[in-house]
């Protein structure tokens, strides 16, 4: 009879456990109706479910409750199938924060526990672009070197030199797709002529303590095809120029551009509140 029970919660806990990956799979598609559905009750009967808290991290919509949910999931199931995911969702929330040390303490972990990750390339492209947007380009450099030793199939001297990238070269750049889709001028007359809605959503790819840093970035976005603008802000009695994305009437407008942006520039975002 025991044996018969044991059986039973165990493949019941196998079937849970493929339906909560299948949810996953689902939400990552952009289809979130039978996960939002399900999630109460994979909630209370999983709570600490690892890939339970990676469908609930995926599901929240504010990104700092979403942070700490992934933060709960490696700091108790760091060896999880998700345990990676959760480094990148935690590293790339402060990276669009402007906390790029932060950011790059927690990018530090792929290559130190997880080299095998499907991410991993990303992950050392955003880690040494945080150490340079805070103004460690030395160590940069450096990491770059040991980087290139522990993962000689990745080309990381391409990496680190495009990151390095001049603000010239950002200018040109600019210019060319300017000309190209004949935005010229036209980004600017566009965002005077919005009439901000405070109930409205942006996209925020970081905050810079330098002006000149957070152009570098605008002119990147902008140059890829997107209307970016410079926000001035204070935080703490400390100065703050935020890269913002677009005005959308939606947080799900506002996720498929972020999903656009992630896939032309590598670059994270997080929605906010105008």
């Amino acid at each position: 009879m025991k044996i018969i029970l044991l059986i039973m919660i165990f493949f019941n806990s196998l079937f849970s456990q493929e339906k909560i990956d299948l949810l996953i799979d689902d939400v990552l598609s952009g289809i979130k109706d039978s996960a939002n559905y399900y999630l109460p009750f994979l909630e209370s009967r999983y709570p600490n479910n690892s890939n339970m808290l990676f469908l609930k991290g995926l599901l929240e919509h504010d990104g700092e409750k979403a942070m700490k949910v992934f933060v709960d999931l490696y700091n108790n199931h760091p060896t999880s199938e998700y345990g990676d995911d959760a480094v990148m969702k935690v590293s790339e929330y402060y990276y669009a924060s402007g906390l790029y040390i932060k950011s790059a303490e927690w990018l530090k972990k792929m290559p130190l526990f997880y080299s095998r990750s499907e991410h991993i390339e990303r992950a050392l492209k955003l880690f040494m672009n945080s150490l340079i947007v805070s103004g460690n380009k030395d160590t940069a450099i450096f990491y770059s070197k040991v980087f290139k030793r522990q993962f000689p199939e990745i080309d990381v001297d391409e990496k680190i030199n495009l990151l390095l990238i001049n603000y010239d070269d950002l200018k040109l750049l600019e210019e060319q797709n300017s000309k190209k889709h004949n935005h010229d001028n036209k980004q600017n007359d566009f965002f005077k002529s919005v009439k901000i809605n405070k109930n409205k959503f942006s996209l925020q790819s970081g905050a810079f303590g330098a002006k000149e840093n957070a152009e570098k970035q605008r002119l990147l976005i902008n140059g890829a095809g997107f209307n970016a603008r410079i926000v001035d802000l204070k935080r703490n009695d400390k100065r703050l120029y935020v890269v913002r994305i677009g005005y959308f009437e939606s947080k799900e407008k506002a996720e498929k551009v972020a999903n656009n942006v992630k896939l032309k520039l590598d670059l994270s975002t997080i929605i906010i509140n105008n």
